[in-house]
């Protein structure tokens, strides 16, 4: 009797001077109980000790795979490790993440369970820079409307794995956009084939918050790129995203509500988002602002 061998499975990883986490998201993936799988790292050009734990680590273990030098940013060297993937079946996950034990076996038995799917994703969990638990990630089921993406991502990155062919389908990461290129790729998704994009209802990832992750360091540009993601897809973006921002800021800094600083950054901001808003929204969306900066 013959026995059908698994699907190699590859996962990609960007990273830039991320080596106090890295070694953890390289234990994650290459510590799966699943045995046949590959990794890709696409390191920006670290000068922390990066590189060299990488040569380490690949010299440990020769599924480890890895390239180093300056990119435009996340979406570039996505873009680069996925030419290089062999697998069938690909994950993505940042060097500051963490998979799930078992993650990758239950995305493989999925999609093999399924073979119209493209993609699956899973339940996610935010964890802080030591790796304590925070939340659960608000994650949502396929059946969701795509309209439901206006109210914020309901899908966890890494807990997101699919099958190489949906890059012909979808195409490339927008490497134009710096942080919301993975909420541009599941929007494409949704509009193109949301029938054939499954769920696995597990936690399979760990997604890290801290001081220099993107969604913390460029939190400007992750509303404002949101923003413009949805105006591409759905036409407008809903006000709440600029008010959410706004009252972040308020937050982190209750004692500038006045100072002109402030106020400037935050005209500055909505001068920028306005492109993105609907016309008839504006009068309302100014008058909250100024009701909160006073």
């Amino acid at each position: 009797m013959k026995v059908q061998a698994l699907p190699l499975v590859s996962v990609v990883m960007p990273s830039l001077n991320q080596a106090r986490f890295i070694d953890a998201a390289i234990d994650s993936v290459l510590g799966q109980d699943y045995p046949d799988s590959e990794l890709i790292v696409a390191d920006g050009g670290s000068d922390d000790g990066t590189v060299e734990l990488l040569r380490k680590r690949q010299a440990a273990d020769m599924r480890l795979r890895w390239f180093s030098g300056k990119d435009s940013g996340p979406a570039q060297a996505i873009n680069a490790a996925l030419a290089q993937v062999r697998g069938t079946f690909v994950g993505w996950l940042n060097s500051d993440d963490v998979y799930a034990p078992g993650a990758v076996l239950r995305a493989v038995d999925a999609l093999q369970a399924n073979p119209a799917w493209l993609m699956v994703y899973g339940h996610g969990q935010h964890v802080d820079g030591t790796g304590k638990p925070l939340n659960n990630y608000p994650s949502l089921p396929p059946s969701t409307p795509i309209t439901q993406f206006s109210e914020g991502c309901f899908i966890c990155q890494p807990t997101v794995f699919f099958r190489r062919s949906i890059w012909v389908l979808l195409g490339k990461l927008d490497e134009n956009l710096k942080t919301a290129f993975d909420f541009d790729f599941w929007l494409r998704a949704f509009k193109a084939c949301p029938e054939r994009i499954g769920f696995v209802d597990a936690v399979q990832a760990y997604s890290r918050l801290h001081e220099e992750c993107i969604t913390v360091r460029m939190r400007r540009t992750v509303i404002l790129e949101g923003m413009e993601v949805l105006a591409r897809h759905l036409g407008n973006a809903p006000e709440e995203w600029l008010l959410t921002y706004v009252n972040e800021l308020l937050t982190i800094h209750p004692d500038q509500r006045g100072v002109g600083d402030l106020k400037e950054h935050i005209a500055d901001t909505l001068a920028e988002a306005r492109q993105w808003l609907r016309n008839d929204e504006l009068p309302k969306l100014e008058l909250q602002l100024a009701e909160l900066l006073k």
